[in-house]
Protein backbone atom coordinates (compact mmCIF):
# COMPACT_ATOMS: atom_id res chain seq x y z
CA UNK A 1 0.00 0.00 0.00
CA UNK A 2 3.25 2.09 -1.10
CA UNK A 3 0.44 4.79 -2.36
CA UNK A 4 -0.71 6.06 1.05
CA UNK A 5 3.03 7.34 1.72
CA UNK A 6 1.70 10.18 -0.31
CA UNK A 7 0.45 13.73 1.77
CA UNK A 8 -2.96 14.21 1.52
CA UNK A 9 -5.45 11.51 1.92
CA UNK A 10 -8.53 12.13 0.36
CA UNK A 11 -11.67 9.59 2.42
CA UNK A 12 -14.51 8.47 1.35
CA UNK A 13 -17.67 6.08 3.50
CA UNK A 14 -20.48 4.50 3.19
CA UNK A 15 -21.58 5.20 -0.16
CA UNK A 16 -24.18 2.51 -0.63
CA UNK A 17 -24.66 2.27 -4.06
CA UNK A 18 -24.90 6.25 -4.45
CA UNK A 19 -22.81 7.21 -7.70
CA UNK A 20 -23.19 10.46 -8.34
CA UNK A 21 -22.74 11.22 -4.18
CA UNK A 22 -19.15 9.13 -4.59
CA UNK A 23 -18.23 11.18 -7.95
CA UNK A 24 -18.64 14.36 -6.37
CA UNK A 25 -16.68 13.71 -3.59
CA UNK A 26 -13.84 12.39 -5.65
CA UNK A 27 -13.92 16.08 -7.61
CA UNK A 28 -14.17 17.73 -3.88
CA UNK A 29 -11.14 15.52 -2.55
CA UNK A 30 -9.26 15.80 -5.91
CA UNK A 31 -10.12 19.82 -5.75
CA UNK A 32 -8.37 19.85 -2.55
CA UNK A 33 -5.01 17.87 -3.56
CA UNK A 34 -5.79 14.63 -2.28
CA UNK A 35 -2.91 12.45 -3.68
CA UNK A 36 -5.01 9.29 -3.10
CA UNK A 37 -8.26 8.20 -2.05
CA UNK A 38 -9.55 5.74 -0.03
CA UNK A 39 -12.96 4.57 0.20
CA UNK A 40 -13.91 2.97 3.57
CA UNK A 41 -15.85 0.00 2.75
CA UNK A 42 -19.71 0.17 1.64
CA UNK A 43 -19.10 1.47 -1.72
CA UNK A 44 -22.17 -1.31 -2.72
CA UNK A 45 -25.62 -1.76 -1.32
CA UNK A 46 -27.09 -4.99 -0.94
CA UNK A 47 -31.15 -3.40 -2.48
CA UNK A 48 -29.38 -1.31 -4.69
CA UNK A 49 -26.90 -3.57 -6.35
CA UNK A 50 -27.70 -3.35 -9.41
CA UNK A 51 -25.70 -0.11 -9.28
CA UNK A 52 -22.12 -1.80 -7.92
CA UNK A 53 -20.83 -2.84 -11.94
CA UNK A 54 -20.85 1.08 -12.45
CA UNK A 55 -19.56 2.06 -8.62
CA UNK A 56 -16.82 -0.02 -9.13
CA UNK A 57 -16.35 1.50 -12.58
CA UNK A 58 -15.99 4.57 -11.16
CA UNK A 59 -13.79 3.45 -7.89
CA UNK A 60 -11.47 1.54 -10.83
CA UNK A 61 -11.42 4.91 -13.11
CA UNK A 62 -10.27 6.32 -10.16
CA UNK A 63 -7.88 4.09 -8.88
CA UNK A 64 -9.48 4.65 -5.21
CA UNK A 65 -8.01 2.06 -2.63
CA UNK A 66 -10.87 0.19 -1.29
CA UNK A 67 -12.13 -1.63 2.23
CA UNK A 68 -14.63 -4.11 2.16
CA UNK A 69 -17.93 -3.19 4.33
CA UNK A 70 -20.91 -5.38 5.29
CA UNK A 71 -22.72 -4.53 1.98
CA UNK A 72 -19.94 -5.08 -0.53
CA UNK A 73 -19.64 -8.47 1.60
CA UNK A 74 -23.08 -8.84 0.81
CA UNK A 75 -23.07 -8.95 -2.84
CA UNK A 76 -20.19 -10.68 -3.26
CA UNK A 77 -21.99 -13.26 -1.55
CA UNK A 78 -25.32 -12.71 -3.86
CA UNK A 79 -22.99 -13.11 -7.32
CA UNK A 80 -20.70 -16.13 -5.85
CA UNK A 81 -24.32 -18.07 -5.57
CA UNK A 82 -23.73 -21.15 -8.06
CA UNK A 83 -27.68 -20.84 -8.62
CA UNK A 84 -26.96 -18.02 -10.45
CA UNK A 85 -25.19 -17.63 -13.91
CA UNK A 86 -23.54 -14.70 -14.26
CA UNK A 87 -22.52 -12.47 -17.55
CA UNK A 88 -18.81 -11.50 -18.34
CA UNK A 89 -19.87 -8.12 -15.97
CA UNK A 90 -20.91 -9.92 -13.29
CA UNK A 91 -18.23 -11.75 -13.20
CA UNK A 92 -15.70 -8.88 -13.51
CA UNK A 93 -17.94 -7.33 -10.44
CA UNK A 94 -17.30 -10.99 -8.52
CA UNK A 95 -13.55 -11.21 -9.19
CA UNK A 96 -13.04 -7.36 -8.12
CA UNK A 97 -15.18 -7.94 -5.27
CA UNK A 98 -13.18 -10.68 -3.74
CA UNK A 99 -9.98 -9.25 -4.02
CA UNK A 100 -11.30 -6.64 -1.98
CA UNK A 101 -9.16 -6.54 1.23
CA UNK A 102 -10.94 -5.85 5.06
CA UNK A 103 -8.46 -4.02 6.43
CA UNK A 104 -5.37 -1.99 5.31
CA UNK A 105 -2.34 -0.45 7.38
CA UNK A 106 0.65 1.23 6.69
CA UNK A 107 2.98 3.11 9.28
CA UNK A 108 0.87 3.79 11.96
CA UNK A 109 -2.46 4.40 9.42
CA UNK A 110 -5.22 1.89 9.70
CA UNK A 111 -7.94 1.44 7.25
CA UNK A 112 -11.19 -0.35 8.01
CA UNK A 113 -15.46 -0.56 7.23
CA UNK A 114 -15.33 -0.53 10.89
CA UNK A 115 -13.14 -2.88 13.30
CA UNK A 116 -9.73 -3.29 11.84
CA UNK A 117 -9.80 -6.75 12.15
CA UNK A 118 -9.62 -9.84 9.37
CA UNK A 119 -13.10 -11.32 10.22
CA UNK A 120 -16.82 -11.02 9.62
CA UNK A 121 -16.87 -9.24 12.89
CA UNK A 122 -15.29 -6.19 11.99
CA UNK A 123 -17.94 -5.85 9.17
CA UNK A 124 -21.10 -5.44 11.68
CA UNK A 125 -20.39 -4.24 14.87
CA UNK A 126 -20.04 -0.01 15.60
CA UNK A 127 -17.37 1.31 17.52
CA UNK A 128 -19.74 4.42 17.78
CA UNK A 129 -22.44 2.81 20.13
CA UNK A 130 -23.13 6.93 21.20
CA UNK A 131 -21.06 6.75 24.07
CA UNK A 132 -16.82 4.97 24.50
CA UNK A 133 -16.80 1.95 26.01
CA UNK A 134 -16.33 -0.07 22.72
CA UNK A 135 -13.32 2.10 21.14
CA UNK A 136 -11.95 2.16 24.89
CA UNK A 137 -11.81 -1.72 24.41
CA UNK A 138 -10.60 -1.47 20.84
CA UNK A 139 -7.70 0.95 22.12
CA UNK A 140 -6.65 -2.00 24.49
CA UNK A 141 -6.99 -4.52 22.06
CA UNK A 142 -5.02 -2.90 19.50
CA UNK A 143 -1.99 -0.94 19.10
CA UNK A 144 -2.77 1.33 15.89
CA UNK A 145 -2.33 5.29 16.44
CA UNK A 146 -4.65 6.16 13.58
CA UNK A 147 -7.87 4.56 12.73
CA UNK A 148 -10.32 5.54 9.77
CA UNK A 149 -13.67 4.08 9.36
CA UNK A 150 -16.80 4.07 8.79
CA UNK A 151 -20.08 1.84 9.24
CA UNK A 152 -21.66 4.65 11.77
CA UNK A 153 -22.67 7.36 9.69
CA UNK A 154 -22.11 9.96 12.29
CA UNK A 155 -19.31 11.73 11.87
CA UNK A 156 -16.88 11.24 14.99
CA UNK A 157 -13.51 11.10 16.01
CA UNK A 158 -12.48 8.58 19.79
CA UNK A 159 -9.29 10.13 20.90
CA UNK A 160 -7.89 8.18 23.79
CA UNK A 161 -5.17 10.86 25.62
CA UNK A 162 -3.70 8.38 28.74
CA UNK A 163 -6.09 6.43 30.27
CA UNK A 164 -8.88 8.87 28.73
CA UNK A 165 -11.07 8.07 26.18
CA UNK A 166 -13.35 11.16 24.69
CA UNK A 167 -15.92 10.66 22.08
CA UNK A 168 -15.62 14.52 20.25
CA UNK A 169 -17.69 16.36 17.29
CA UNK A 170 -15.74 16.64 14.47
CA UNK A 171 -17.23 20.01 12.86
CA UNK A 172 -17.28 20.71 8.96
CA UNK A 173 -14.16 22.82 7.68
CA UNK A 174 -12.42 22.73 10.97
CA UNK A 175 -9.00 21.21 11.05
CA UNK A 176 -8.15 18.72 13.38
CA UNK A 177 -4.66 18.27 14.85
CA UNK A 178 -3.96 14.28 14.29
CA UNK A 179 -0.36 14.19 14.54
CA UNK A 180 2.00 12.56 11.42
CA UNK A 181 1.32 9.21 10.62
CA UNK A 182 4.03 6.38 11.96
CA UNK A 183 5.19 6.37 15.66
CA UNK A 184 6.57 9.87 15.78
CA UNK A 185 4.72 12.36 18.67
CA UNK A 186 2.15 14.33 17.71
CA UNK A 187 2.71 18.13 16.77
CA UNK A 188 0.17 20.85 17.61
CA UNK A 189 -1.33 22.30 21.02
CA UNK A 190 -4.53 20.55 20.02
CA UNK A 191 -2.68 17.03 20.63
CA UNK A 192 -0.66 15.47 23.00
CA UNK A 193 2.55 13.56 21.99
CA UNK A 194 0.55 9.71 22.68
CA UNK A 195 -2.67 10.64 21.77
CA UNK A 196 -4.30 7.84 19.71
CA UNK A 197 -7.64 8.58 17.45
CA UNK A 198 -10.41 6.11 15.84
CA UNK A 199 -11.96 8.92 12.93
CA UNK A 200 -15.43 7.95 12.14
CA UNK A 201 -15.35 9.55 8.45
CA UNK A 202 -19.12 9.60 8.07
CA UNK A 203 -21.40 8.16 5.41
CA UNK A 204 -21.29 10.19 1.39
CA UNK A 205 -24.58 8.75 0.95
CA UNK A 206 -25.87 11.32 3.54
CA UNK A 207 -23.07 13.70 2.00
CA UNK A 208 -20.05 13.38 4.07
CA UNK A 209 -16.40 12.71 3.10
CA UNK A 210 -12.31 13.95 4.41
CA UNK A 211 -9.00 14.51 3.62
CA UNK A 212 -6.33 13.72 6.09
CA UNK A 213 -3.27 15.86 5.83
CA UNK A 214 0.08 13.46 6.73
CA UNK A 215 2.96 16.28 6.79
CA UNK A 216 1.04 18.48 8.56
CA UNK A 217 -0.40 15.70 10.66
CA UNK A 218 -4.66 17.35 10.23
CA UNK A 219 -7.57 16.01 9.64
CA UNK A 220 -10.55 18.50 7.86
CA UNK A 221 -14.70 16.95 7.41
CA UNK A 222 -15.79 18.43 4.17
CA UNK A 223 -19.35 18.28 2.86
CA UNK A 224 -19.98 17.05 -0.80
CA UNK A 225 -22.64 19.30 -1.97
CA UNK A 226 -21.36 22.23 0.27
Amino acid sequence: MAEVENRRIGLIADSHGNIEATRQAIRLLKGLDADVLVHLGDFCDSIHHDRTAAMIGLLEEHRILTVKGNNDFLVENMLADTRRSLDPEGQRTLAFLRRVPVTRTLNGLSFAHSLPFDSLRSFYEPIDTGDTQRAARLFAETDFRLLFCGHSHLPIIFRKSGSRVTREQSPPREKRVLGAAGDAPNTGEDSGAKDRFIVVVGAADDGECALYNREAGDYERRQIFE
